[in-house]
């Protein structure tokens, strides 16, 4: 498995960090010879949902980080399960008007396989930086068979500041698209 290089790692389901900023980075990595995406979904203060995607997938949107929801997804890396330095980065400019951004990552190779892993057989993890210089890691290391995960979720609804809590839950595609608010929209 790939080293978790961050200040902070939370490497248990359910651990959280607060998050006291208002941009962050958010880095998916992996090195085996498999199509992972990330992607963030979100739930605005207004109750308005939405994602930031790849546009390789069917009403896909990059984002933009100059206007709502203030999210951009910068690549699609590891296409047609290609090993090597992978990393795909999603940037967040403005957290003010969402509630909860959901970091999560769907394996592309096996959901068009139709293969059961789950996503403890690869070496992905994700590494959130704050605007300060301060990093979070969460491993993508769930030994649950699906093909999507929410790696981490941003909970931003305390005016004090967001936190970050490892999910690290997996769950089938239809699951998936039920439960992540926004998440349909891959589903489209």
């Amino acid at each position: 498995m790939a080293e978790i290089k961050a200040k902070v790692v939370l490497k248990q389901k359910g651990e959280e960090a607060f998050v006291p900023v208002k941009q962050l980075m958010v880095q998916l990595k992996w090195t085996k010879g498999v199509d992972l995406d990330l992607m963030a979904f979100y739930k605005a203060k207004d109750g308005q949902t939405g994602g930031v995607f790849s546009d390789q997938y069917p009403g896909g949107n990059r984002g933009d980080l100059n206007a709502f929801p203030f999210i951009q997804l910068d690549q699609d890396a590891g296409v047609g399960g290609t090993a090597g330095e992978n990393e795909e980065t999603i940037r967040i400019t403005k957290l003010d008007d969402l509630n909860e951004v959901y970091i999560c990552a769907l394996n592309y190779t096996d959901a068009a396989a139709g293969k059961e892993v789950s996503f403890a057989d690869y070496d992905g993890h994700v590494m959130v930086m704050d605007d300060t210089g301060q990093s979070f890691g969460v491993p993508l290391d769930s030994t649950e068979k699906g093909h999507a995960a929410v790696i981490a979720k941003l909970d931003s609804s305390n005016p004090i500041g967001g936190k970050l809590i490892n999910e690290n839950r997996v769950l089938s595609l239809s699951d998936f698209f039920a439960q992540v608010p926004g998440a349909n929209l891959l589903s489209g």
